[in-house]
C-alpha cells in the first residue's frame, strides 16, 4: 500500500507541501499516511462529536485500542480537538496540514497515525 510521491498521483498542493517539510526518506511514508488518512481528500471530515461526547470523549475501542470523539480534518486527518485555539477549518489548506502534521511527526514519529502506520509498518 505504499505510495510514491514520484508517481503523479498525489494532488500536487500535497505533494509540494510534503516535500517542502518532510526529510526526503520520509516523502513516500507521508503520503501514503495521508492516503489511507483521507484518500487524499482536501476536505475529508472525520467528526465523531456531538453534544453528549465532546472532544477527547471515550466512545469505544477499535482492534483492542481506546478511542475518543473527535473531529479530524483534511489530507492527514488532523485532531483538531488537540489544537482548540485553532480556527479548525484552516485544516483544509493543504500546507496547513501538512506543517502540523510535520510538527506531530517530528515530535512523536509516526504514532498520531497509529492505525495507518500500523497498516504500513511503520509502527
Amino acid at each position: 500500500m505504499l505510495k510514491s510521491i514520484e508517481d503523479g498521483e498525489l494532488p500536487e498542493e500535497l505533494a509540494a507541501s510534503i516535500r517542502d517539510f518532510w526529510p526526503a526518506a520520509e516523502w513516500d511514508n507521508a503520503a501514503s499516511i495521508s492516503f489511507l488518512e483521507s484518500g487524499w481528500n482536501a476536505f475529508a471530515l472525520l467528526d465523531s462529536t456531538d453534544a453528549a461526547h465532546p472532544c477527547g470523549t471515550s466512545i469505544g475501542k477499535k482492534g483492542g485500542v481506546p478511542i475518543a470523539a473527535e473531529r479530524s480534518v483534511g489530507y492527514f486527518q488532523i485532531n483538531a480537538c488537540n489544537f482548540p485555539d485553532w480556527e479548525w477549518a484552516r485544516l483544509y489548506n493543504a500546507r496547513h496540514n501538512a506543517g502540523t502534521a510535520h510538527m506531530l511527526w517530528d515530535e512523536r514519529g509516526w504514532s498520531p497515525w497509529y492505525f495507518s502506520a500500523q497498516q504500513l509498518g511503520l509502527l
